[in-house]
């Protein structure tokens, strides 16, 4: 990964050994690591159940944050990509953030995920999307 990507706060993919040694801690039991990414310190994985972020906090990073969204709960996919200048590219996620999925009042949340330019994210783009559809069609049946 490139330094300077990482000082910009831009994510780029990181190699299954990397993911494993990361976040294998905080896996469940059942639970594989599907693609990972990273900045200096902070990153994300997409694991078969949800997407985990670890935020490594303070001047020493030891002091660690760790967020669950399960991916039952995500509703919707915004991809932006890179313009001119010093554009980065982004992809924001929405989801439910009610632990009642059809309760009344449903709750909402979102998370953005910043690629560098030249990031090829429509993959990433097109497998958040395809599980938000998924979620959405079961969500509004019957």
């Amino acid at each position: 990964m490139g330094i300077l990507q990482g000082l910009a706060g831009n994510m780029q993919q990181i190699n299954p050994q990397q993911a494993h040694a990361e976040y294998g801690p905080w896996l469940l039991e059942g639970e594989q690591i599907q693609s990972a990414y990273k900045m200096l310190r902070d990153g994300f994985c997409l694991t078969n159940r949800r997407i985990i972020t670890l935020d490594h906090q303070g001047a020493t990073g030891k002091k660690t944050r760790v967020k669950s969204i399960p991916l039952h709960a995500l509703v919707d996919v915004t991809a932006e990509t890179a313009g001119g200048g010093m554009d980065d590219s982004e992809i924001t996620i929405t989801y439910i953030s009610t632990p009642r999925l059809r309760s009344h009042n449903v709750g909402y949340a979102s998370y953005t995920f910043e690629f560098p330019r030249n990031f090829d994210m429509t993959g990433l783009y097109r497998h958040f999307m395809s599980i938000a559809v998924h979620n959405i069609a079961q969500l509004n049946e019957g």
